[in-house]
């Protein structure tokens, strides 16, 4: 009997426990874009844009910016956002070409600015 309870004690106890969350660094994603070497990944949401950057053998970090309103022209989206040193340039550009990341193939190619450094990878929609 005692063995039951407690066994009975352990499942509810493992019933109630929530699983992790998973990485959201905005609450409405309106665009996504992830890059390799180093690793980097921005994600547009509705009122900020973050990019978090990886280093190997670090933690990875989130920089946060105001979120700003596209502007597109032709097969190029821009979003840009900061001041002074801060500033970031997103630039997503459809290809005739898939953009292939880690065996994944996404509709746009993007390029990602900082002050004097440039990332290069892919977002936007999930290709088949």
């Amino acid at each position: 009997m005692r063995t039951r309870l407690s066994l009975l004690s352990l499942l509810l106890l493992a019933a109630c426990a929530t699983p992790p969350r998973p990485y959201a660094p905005v609450d409405n994603v309106r665009y996504s874009a992830i890059g390799t070497d180093p690793f980097w990944m921005v994600t547009i949401g509705d009122d900020r844009i973050v990019l978090r950057l990886g280093q190997e053998g670090q933690e990875a970090r989130d920089i946060v910016y105001p979120r700003t309103l596209p502007v597109t022209q032709g097969d190029l989206t821009r979003w840009q956002s900061g001041d002074g040193t801060q500033v970031i340039t997103v630039e997503a550009r459809r290809m005739t070409a898939a953009c292939e990341r880690s065996g994944r193939r996404y509709e746009d190619h993007v390029r990602v600015m900082l002050s004097g450094r440039m990332l290069d990878g892919c977002g936007g929609r999930l290709l088949r």
